[in-house]
């Protein structure tokens, strides 16, 4: 019980740190950008489209298999672990939130009494889904990971800075993407991709 309450006490703080101590008026016009879904889809798209067409079959393997990944990493997240965990999101549950909803910032219900966003908060599906694929694509390219890991490092952010997630939804995502992205790509470079083992 001690360690849990000194757990929450530290996932709490950090929290509190992030959202409400360090923010500015160049964060909140950042963040949300950061956070965005199209930010990502695009790149990505793009470099998954050339790889379809362009790539030999290695390249066309690795692909396919990036679209497994996120697939597993979105579902195992979103739709097994958020629903058996039931983790309430913070902007739910703390007074005074700074809560990024809808395109405009809000400071939450200062009783906490308010609902805010009725899913679930662990893991973060965002991190797990950035958290793989920079695991993942950085596992065949290193030469690009340090990239990768920052782009998630700021996807990770940008989720507590929003109000969110907890600090630990965050860790909790990349754990996931970290187990299962290492899991395809090793599986995938010994047993399919040509020219690999």
């Amino acid at each position: 019980m001690t360690e849990l309450s000194w757990f929450a006490s530290w996932d709490n703080g950090i929290f509190h740190i992030i959202n409400s101590v360090f923010t500015s008026s160049f964060f909140d016009w950042l963040m949300p950008i950061i956070s965005s879904w199209t930010l990502w889809q695009i790149p990505f798209g793009i470099i998954w489209l050339i790889y379809m067409i362009r790539g030999k079959k290695r390249e066309r393997l690795i692909a396919v298999f990036a679209i497994v990944l996120v697939a597993l990493t979105d579902q195992l997240a979103s739709s097994v672990i958020k629903p058996y965990v039931a983790r309430e999101r913070p902007c739910n549950v703390i007074p005074s939130v700074h809560y990024y909803q809808d395109g405009k910032w809000i400071t939450t219900d200062k009783f906490a009494l308010t609902t805010y966003k009725s899913s679930y908060s662990f893991p973060s599906s965002h991190a797990a889904n950035i958290g793989g694929q920079a695991v993942y694509w950085g596992f065949f390219y290193p030469q690009v990971a340090p990239l990768l890991y920052l782009a998630a490092l700021g996807i990770g952010y940008s989720r507590v800075y929003l109000g969110h997630h907890y600090p630990s939804d965050v860790l909790g995502g990349y754990l996931l993407a970290l187990v299962i992205a290492l899991v395809i790509s090793f599986a995938l470079r010994l047993w399919i991709l040509p020219d690999d083992r």
